[in-house]
């Protein structure tokens, strides 16, 4: 028999014993069982088609359909019950008109309006947020300059009926222009009219965009969402539950998914006027440094000229703006930037983008260029401590600022070659050397790697060229060139040879190895063995992990039961006795003040979960204010000597003075938080009769940073060694008696530790059974070197009274309203009060401007929330919508949350329930100062 015969039958009859086993594996393992579907119901959902709209909705309904409207539909019928998508083509207006008579189903990307609220349905939530701008040629240097007046008297294309239009023709009579409008049906048509000259500039979104076209003016912008006929609210329902499982999922899947359509080439077809004559006074001529032997990325070839995935760029430049482009092979990165900084090159290639590190060295960077992935070359099976020591050439694409910048524990040593540097690899004087994964085979073949590690990093980077400061015409060249070369700089796309071999030598050399190829196929039938077994144990191992997680869960709902009925029955009975001595004012008073701790109680057990749960999902946000250490102490001391009073525990203060100015720039919420929390433990805790002292410093650090430490001793029940391990684990409690005996939520601790953690601080607990605890903690904060500005502004407000102010209040719940409106009426406020956005929207822009000194404004109100009535407000076009002071109230009540309210337009946030003093003060201030104060 011949031997390529003999060979075959070996390899069939090796396949056979794998399957074989394989087979008699998964006979063993559980399989997995899959609901029967075919009875549910097929729903079919006609869908608006968008012609002419680039990177949203592309192609024809029948053939091949993509963008990121058509992702974004795909993916919202995974989550619904049998929807089938039957697509309807029209222009925009054509679209909205067969919505609304019911003769299509549904329409994305669709801006909210009160006429259209009156006929169709929208989303509960947005897609996204669109932005809008006003385009034009990129060699319109007139414009390009910011000024608004360039636009007077010029023919500027819109789509009818479109927000993006409405926004941006309010903009242009806000700005004082006079134009001509030229109406066209989609977006495609505008561009293409902009780009033939028969029209100066047109409105337009972020989503499209065209290599003739750049963006000169933004005007404004909305939210979008899907919207459906007022007869399918059981569309609705399926859109709102699948876009709360897509959010679920990956809350940031409308960024992602437009990312990957929204045009990225705005006016990158030709260059700008400026970026000509810079060509210009420079003899057309690019001068291009890049590094040599860095294969796929550029190298210098036997005929002298540079080769590799990023001469792309080259050639680009050539072809597309006929630049003669000069390519210079350097050999190190330190030549490199001394080429650039001599001006013998223009251009530097390729770097890491990192701002800092071009900061360092005076230069500017372009765009991306690609993203580069990293591979560590490792002495050792342990990457860890093998990334400690670093080894690097002058040469390398990973330079050793770059390295030190990713890997800042580590020790980086640099040698003139990578011959060198991999040689103290092999001597043990390093033990890591990182290289781009895309040129690990390139190394492979260069060096002798075989005895090494090789694993591949999360890290990634992304590739630039660097160019001196002062350039800035430069870079817009060098960027429209990056724009058009497009995914041929990427390393995946350089492939200078092709590799095929012979079938025949194949088997001949499997057939001379016969006995390593037999072992090989043993290897793969033994490893997949190993690997069905671990898959079985690893399952194994999952529901057990899963059933604990579930134990888990409803000992958590026993708990929360237990905790929130308890100060709730409390209330509830506290009413009924108040009830039935309603003519005894003492028992009124005592009831009263009983229910309001109970109430306290509540609140800061549905505080704590909050809170807890937004620290899991790293949603937490810490302040960055000024504020004044020993007053908050103070005020801390204050709160909590009243409860340890009430429990017969003295409250001991023995804090030093100071070393430096006690005014501070951290997160004074949390801060007090933290007191707060660890010195009610030590009164709950305690013993009657017991003591908790309070001593704190302020050590200096340098002259903008201190170190802040406090220590709280009591003399309290103490814990075991055995629970201090677990103290930091949410509801955790000493003794199964704790949470009825104290009244503990056993959240504080966790809440402690997540919060000192997050502020780079630490914390130390000793403590003895049946003797009493110990907390140390330190917390590192700046030094607030002008302190007395905004406590002077604070003082002169808080004298200022509020009479004759004009306050419009939009508040839906009328409980909430008639508790505000009472409270600013006893200041003499005049209060005019909306009941939702809408109203509050129609009675500010109703009367005349100055008519309110101040909004204040609830968030979650039906039809338009706070939001969005902020935002019309501040697009009216009114003279002081602007300028007029907007204040948040709303049960919203975290740092992240404050931060969407500004970023709506809003000056100023409260949480409720209202400090009524915090508001005052506000009003105060914007009566004293105006809303620059805020």
């Amino acid at each position: 028999m011949k031997p390529f015969a003999v060979l075959r039958l070996s390899i069939y009859r090796a396949l056979v014993i794998v399957f074989a086993a394989l087979t008699a594996l998964s006979a063993i393992a559980p399989t997995p069982a899959f609901a029967d579907d075919s009875d549910q119901q097929v729903k079919t959902v006609r869908v608006g088609w968008l012609v002419s709209s680039e990177g949203f909705q592309e192609g024809t309904p029948g053939e091949r359909l993509s963008g990121w409207g058509y992702e974004y539909l795909q993916t919202l019928s995974y989550y619904t019950p049998g929807w089938k998508y039957e697509y309807v083509s029209g222009t925009f207006t054509e679209l909205m008109d067969m919505l609304e008579a019911g003769e299509i189903d549904l329409i994305p990307n669709i801006s909210y309006s009160e006429e259209r609220a009156q006929k169709l349905l929208y989303s509960s939530n947005p897609e996204g947020t669109e932005r809008y701008y006003i385009y034009a040629k990129p060699d319109r240097d007139d414009l390009a300059k910011g000024d608004p007046q360039a636009l007077q008297g010029l023919t500027i294309g819109c789509n009818p009926g479109v927000m993006q239009t409405f926004v941006g023709q309010q903009w242009l009579t806000s700005e004082g222009i006079t134009c001509t409008y030229k109406e066209m049906p989609g977006s495609g048509d505008l561009f293409a009219a902009l780009a033939n000259d028969e029209v100066d500039a047109i409105i337009m979104n972020d989503t499209i965009s065209s290599p003739s076209a750049s963006p000169m003016f933004y005007v404004g912008s909305s939210d979008y969402y899907f919207a459906v006929p007022k007869s399918r609210p059981d569309l609705m329902d399926d859109i709102n539950s699948a876009m709360a499982a897509i959010n679920r999922d990956n809350p940031r899947y409308n960024d992602e998914v437009k990312a990957n359509y929204s045009a990225q080439n705005s006016g990158s077809s030709s260059l700008d006027g400026a970026e000509t004559s810079w060509l210009k006074a420079n003899g057309n001529t690019i001068t291009l440094g890049y590094l040599k032997n860095q294969l796929p990325y550029c190298t210098q070839n036997d005929d002298g000229e540079m080769e590799g995935s990023l001469a792309t760029l080259a050639t680009t430049l050539r072809d597309k703006f006929g630049i003669n482009v000069k390519t210079v092979a350097i050999s190190n990165n330190k030549q490199l930037a001394k080429a650039l900084s001599e001006g013998a090159i223009d251009v530097a290639l390729p770097f890491f983008r990192d701002y800092w590190l071009a900061e360092q060295e005076g230069v500017i960077q372009s765009n991306s260029m690609g993203t580069v992935s990293l591979t560590a070359i490792h002495s050792s099976s342990d990457l860890s401590k093998d990334l400690k020591s670093i080894v690097c050439s002058e040469s390398a694409i990973v330079s050793r600022p770059e390295l030190e910048s990713l890997f800042p524990d580590a020790t980086v040593t640099e040698y003139p070659t990578a011959s060198e540097a991999l040689r103290a690899l092999n001597k043990g004087e390093a033990s890591c050397i990182i290289v781009p994964s895309t040129r690990l085979e390139t190394i492979r073949e260069t060096y002798d790697i075989e005895d090494f590690e090789t694993q591949e990093l999360t890290n990634t980077a992304e590739l630039s060229c660097l160019i001196s400061r002062g350039n800035p015409q430069l870079l817009g060249i060098i960027n429209k060139g990056i724009v058009n070369a497009g995914e041929s700089l990427s390393a995946n796309s350089y492939s200078p040879t092709s590799y095929s071999a012979q079938e025949s030598d194949t088997l001949r050399f499997l057939y001379r190895n016969r006995t390593a190829a037999a072992a090989v196929i043993i290897c793969i039938l033994l490893s997949g063995i190993v690997i069905l077994v671990w898959s079985l144990q690893r399952a194994r191992k999952e529901r057990q992990k899963a059933d604990t997680a579930n134990a888990a869960k409803t000992a958590f709902l026993t708990r929360m039961s237990h905790d929130i009925r308890t100060p709730l029955n409390g209330i509830l009975g506290l009413i009924e006795i108040e009830e039935l001595k309603e003519g005894d004012m003492q028992v009124v008073r005592e009831s009263r003040a009983k229910a309001r701790v109970a109430a306290n109680h509540l609140l800061s057990l549905i505080n704590d979960i909050l809170e807890m749960g937004r620290i899991e999902e790293h949603k937490m946000t810490l302040e960055h204010e000024s504020f004044n250490l020993k007053e908050l102490c103070d005020d801390a001391l204050v709160l909590c000597k009243l409860r340890a009073s009430d429990r017969g525990i003295v409250l001991i203060n023995t804090s030093e003075p100071y070393a430096v100015d006690q005014s501070m720039i951290g997160s004074p919420t949390h801060i007090r938080r933290i007191i707060i929390n660890l010195l009610d433990n030590s009164i709950k805790y305690n013993k009657h009769g017991g003591t908790v002292t309070f001593s704190s410093t302020v050590k200096p650090l340098n002259d903008a940073h201190a170190l802040f430490c406090f220590t709280i001793e009591d003399t309290g029940i103490g814990m075991t060694p055995e629970f201090l391990k677990h103290i930091y684990e949410p509801f955790a409690q000493e003794g199964n008696d704790a949470r009825s005996k104290f009244q503990g939520t056993g959240m504080g601790m966790p809440i402690v530790k997540s919060l000192i953690d997050m502020m780079g601080g630490a914390i130390e607990i000793s403590s003895e059974l049946g003797v009493g605890s110990t907390f140390n903690v330190q917390i590192p904060l700046d030094v607030d070197k002008n302190p007395q500005a905004r406590e002077h502004l604070d003082k002169q407000a808080g004298s200022c009274s509020l009479v004759d102010m004009n306050v419009l209040l939009a508040e839906d719940n009328d409980l909430n309203a008639e508790i505000a409106q009472t409270l600013l009426e006893s200041e003499g406020v005049i209060v005019t009060r909306a009941n939702d956005g809408s109203e509050a929207v129609n009675l500010y822009v109703g009367r005349p401007a100055g008519s309110f000194d101040a909004i204040l404004m609830d968030i979650m109100m039906p039809g338009m929330d706070g939001y969005e009535a902020t935002r019309v407000i501040r697009l009216s076009g009114k003279p002081d919508a602007a300028d007029i002071p907007i204040i948040a109230l709303t049960a919203n009540a975290f740092a992240e949350d404050a931060k969407a309210a500004r970023d709506a337009g809003m000056n100023a946030h409260l949480p409720k329930p209202i400090d009524f003093e915090k508001l005052k003060n506000i009003l105060a201030r914007i009566k004293q100062y105006g809303a620059g104060s805020l």
